[in-house]
């Protein structure tokens, strides 16, 4: 059977572990189980990278340090620069770093880590090809498998998360380069959450009157159907739910109380996916998340403008006020857009506090709205004096909100909570884990995200916190999923979106 050489960069052995220590029985000795019988190789410089991370703190630098105590533990049977055996049979071993005169003429940077990386792939490639020139003379010679020969060619692949250094390996120095499968989510070959469907009239008037629909293929649970008369969809229209997994039966839900369903005082569905996420947010007609048809878990995905962040703020706040909840917590991954200003001086509140400006605005927002009468109009008593209201400072006060960057979620307990997890696109699956992980009862989550404003370079569509979340709970019978299309913000965000 063909053996491979996998090399491994840093960011293939964090999701390694990841896989390990989070989703995998945390008692599993450690990630090198998960490429089974092959040969696995540690750039030098990935020893480097790792004490770096472990230093620096936070979810990155506790994953390191776990990545640490794995190599360590290896190191136990065995020099890791010869190889030990690994779980499954397989080699673990650290390459030495290839010499400054072979990284150069290769085109390489010896002081980038990327570059030392990919040097080390075309290092062993090398050598592997050496070999083989040297076995043609003595064909009746035994070869090994630790000799890395299969065939006459060579099976050195190099492992990362990082899209430019695979294009790099591929593009420029033909070394097979890969994505991490084994932290992929599977593809989603449907549009899970929404059905929007054409009927005649009568078909209308039929499902009306009995109160179900039958759908001609079999619907995920809990996902919605939008049924519409084709010739008049504007008006004559209903709503569907599909609660029983493997079931065509779609029940329908009362019209009215969708899409006249308001939160907050004020705020309402702008469009049809708005008003059933809305609903959604609100219970699917049952408050208690702990009932069997309690709503436990929300992901919602879509475009920046389209509401994601400002209807789940808002009935955050609804149901807060009618006592389903004593708090929101809402948690983010600190990620920044573009160029990072660095290090933000301060307590943890005031670091903090750049990334809760979202908030601020969508509660100004929920807690204000214009009047025709003078412009301007409270729903509360929205000043004291002449300082105009402040949601969130008063919202913090009472206890009853509280920002938290993922990094210091770990410990923690949520009960009775609605928790609210922000760009949840940017985090790993191994972090999701942990956070979904400290929901107690009588709480619930709201995951949003957007798949087109990926900020982590180590992650794309397929191994991120919001796809992880969508595959995993696609038939729990409390999880609801929504992708909302349409962008409310204004005429210039969707003109933006459509034309940059």
């Amino acid at each position: 059977m063909k053996r491979h050489i996998f090399v491994l960069d840093t960011s293939a052995i964090i999701a390694l572990v990841q896989d390990i220590t989070t989703i995998r029985d945390s008692s599993a000795p450690g990630f090198a189980c998960v490429l089974g019988d092959n040969d696995i190789v540690i750039p030098r410089v990935v020893l480097d990278e790792l004490a770096d991370l472990r230093k620096g703190g936070g979810e990155k630098g506790h994953v390191a340090l776990e990545a640490a105590r794995q190599i360590e533990n290896y190191s136990l049977s065995g020099c890791l620069v010869k190889g030990v055996e690994t779980e499954k049979g397989g080699l673990l071993r650290i390459a030495p770093r290839p010499s400054p005169d072979k990284v150069i003429s290769w085109d390489l940077r010896a002081d980038v880590a990327d570059h030392e990386i990919l040097a080390t792939a075309l290092d062993i490639e090398a050598k592997i090809k050496e070999r083989q020139s040297a076995e043609s003379f003595n064909p009746g010679q035994v070869v090994t498998v630790e000799q890395g020969l299969s065939n006459g060619k060579s099976n050195v692949t190099l492992i990362t998360q990082d899209r430019i250094l695979r294009v790099l390996a591929r593009s420029i120095y033909s070394i097979a380069a890969e994505e991490l499968q084994s932290v992929c989510a599977p593809e989603i070959e449907y549009e899970q959450g929404y059905h929007r469907i054409e009927l005649s009239s009568e078909e209308i008037d039929h499902i009306l009157a009995s109160g179900t629909y039958v759908s001609k293929f079999q619907p995920g649970i809990n996902e919605f159907f939008h049924l519409v008369d084709r010739e008049n969809p504007d008006v004559h229209y209903c709503y569907g739910m599909s609660r029983k997994l493997g079931s065509y039966e779609v029940t329908l839900l009362d019209r009215s109380k969708v899409d006249y369903l308001k939160v907050a005082g004020e705020v309402t569905g702008r469009n049809v996916r708005q008003k059933l996420f809305l609903w959604t947010l609100m219970g699917c007609g049952d408050a208690d998340p702990m009932s069997p048809n309690g709503i436990r878990l929300i992901t919602v995905c879509g475009p920046a403008g389209s509401g994601k962040s400002f209807l789940t703020i808002a009935a955050a706040w609804e149901r807060l006020e009618r006592g389903h909840f004593e708090r929101i917590v809402i948690t983010r991954p600190m990620v920044d857009v573009g160029t990072s200003i660095g290090y933000l001086p301060g307590t943890l509140d005031e670091k903090i506090r750049p990334w809760g400006g979202a908030i601020e605005d969508n509660l100004r927002a929920i807690v204000q709205v214009p009047a025709p009468e003078d412009g301007r109009r409270t729903k509360r008593a929205i000043s004291q004096g002449q300082r105009p209201f402040d949601a969130k400072e008063w919202l913090e006060m009472e206890d009853r909100l509280e920002l938290i960057p993922l990094t210091y979620i770990r410990g923690r307990t949520f009960r009775r909570c609605i928790v609210i997890l922000e760009e949840a696109q940017n985090i790993e699956r191994g972090p999701l884990k942990v956070l979904l992980t400290r929901l107690g009862e009588g709480s619930i989550v709201v995951i949003v995200g957007d798949m087109s404003q990926i900020d982590n370079q180590f992650l794309s569509v397929r191994n991120n916190g919001l796809v992880h979340a969508i595959n995993a709970f696609r038939t729990w019978p409390q999880a609801v999923h929504l992708q909302l299309k349409a962008i409310v913000r204004s005429d210039l965000a969707e003109a933006a979106s459509q034309r940059l």
